[in-house]
């Protein structure tokens, strides 16, 4: 069912709206409009890079050695010395070990990476909430404009016939039918620019959302309870890098850190006597002594990255939280601008019947008729408007207080 405020535009009868925004198509709703801008959003391309980058830890992890195998080969023999026969080779494979909670550390590390994912994606689809709201409601207010400009124009159209009925009939001079003529002239001037308007508002819409038609229910409601919680699509982006950065701290401390390693060899030599080659086995291990100032950088590189990241997201809630404290101000302003101007509508309309009558009677001048005419068109138009942007700034506090479409 189409809510009052549609219903309202669309009992204004204007030929833009009804045949470009509103017509009878496929169901379009704000969350399908919200699922193809977040389809489509350019920082979605970064989700392939986030996933490769968890898996590439997860895969680092699940290997057995720390380290590429290494394998070395040596030969030594007197060629260019004694030459005196003497040959040795020597090979060996090099087996770096993980040092002791290492490998537990770089699956958590993958675990945090993967988890970013689902909350980039949230706050990807919180930024097309954003474009969507933005997009509907400013076609909507320049729908308002259309359909008052269209109100003025028929009215001026009217009163032209009138001015020149009583002209002809003798009431009133040809300067009154030239001003009402012109008069008429610039209300279709006014309607051919909101016509205008309106038409690239609807093409920014159907640019971005791929539809030509608005959905029949846009007005959103407010909840009982307003406030930036953690669950704010920012918030819980920020508090996942903070655990991400918290598992990089944990593994900044093998960051420079030189794995213990185990070595396997065989020797083959000969001496200098042409004997029978000895073979012979070896076993080696080796492991750095003091290398903890070496891993001093990379830890304090992350303690420092994990600190920004907190003060961002303390940062971050009180903007929130100050926009909302803003938002929800300036809904209550346009309520009680909503209640006085309804009251001045209805005085400015009372006056004009009064002036119309007096126009009528020839008591007044076109030009003062039309003065009055003209502050109740105005109240008239800001009181649609108002309305129009009460329901927009609804719209506005729930994007700050993170709710999606």
């Amino acid at each position: 069912m189409k809510r009052r405020l549609i219903g309202l535009l669309l009992g204004f009868g204007s030929s833009v709206l009804s045949n470009s925004v509103f017509a009878e198509e496929a169901p379009v709703t704000l969350q399908t409009l919200t699922d193809h801008v977040f389809i489509n959003h350019p920082a979605r391309q970064a989700e392939a890079s986030m996933d490769a980058l968890a898996e590439s830890r997860s895969t680092l992890a699940g290997q057995l050695f720390a380290e590429p195998l290494s394998l070395s080969v040596n030969h030594f023999n007197d060629v260019i010395g004694s030459s005196d026969g003497l040959q040795e080779w020597e090979t060996s494979v090099e087996m770096p070990i993980w040092l002791p909670g290492e490998k537990r550390q770089q699956q958590n590390l993958s675990r945090h990476l993967a988890a970013e994912v689902p909350y980039y994606q949230q706050r990807i689809r919180l930024d097309a909430s954003a474009q969507v709201r933005e997009h509907v409601w400013q076609v909507m207010l320049s729908a308002a404009k259309v359909r008052h400009a269209e109100t003025l124009q028929e009215n001026a159209g009217n009163l032209l016939k009138n001015v020149q009925n009583r002209v002809e009939g003798g009431d009133l001079s040809r300067s009154e039918a030239l001003l009402a003529q012109s008069h008429h002239l610039e209300m279709q001037s006014q309607l051919a620019s909101a016509k205008m308007d309106l038409q690239q508002s609807l093409n920014q819409y159907q640019f971005l959302t791929g539809q030509q038609v608005l959905p029949d229910v846009i007005e959103e409601t407010l909840p009982m309870v307003l406030e930036i919680d953690k669950d704010h699509p920012l918030l819980a982006e920020l508090e996942q890098q903070i655990a991400r950065q918290r598992s990089e701290m944990a593994n900044a401390r093998y960051d420079n850190a030189r794995h213990p390693s185990v070595s396997l060899g065989v020797k083959r030599e000969r001496d200098a006597h042409a004997d029978p080659y000895n073979n012979s086995i070896g076993v080696g291990v080796s492991f750095a002594l003091n290398d903890s100032r070496y891993q001093q950088p990379a830890i304090a590189q992350a303690s420092r990255l994990l600190a920004d990241l907190q003060i961002a997201q303390q940062q971050q809630k009180r903007q929130l939280e100050a926009a909302l404290l803003a938002a929800k101000d300036k809904y209550k302003t346009l309520q009680q601008r909503q209640i006085l101007l309804k009251e001045q509508y209805e005085v400015s309309q009372q006056y004009v019947s009064m002036q119309q009558r007096s126009f009528d009677m020839g008591g007044i001048d076109l030009t003062t008729f039309l003065r009055s005419q003209e502050v109740a068109d105005k109240h008239r138009h800001q009181l649609l408007q108002l309305e129009i942007e009460i329901q927009q700034q609804i719209s506005m506090i729930n994007q700050i207080a993170g709710r999606n479409l």
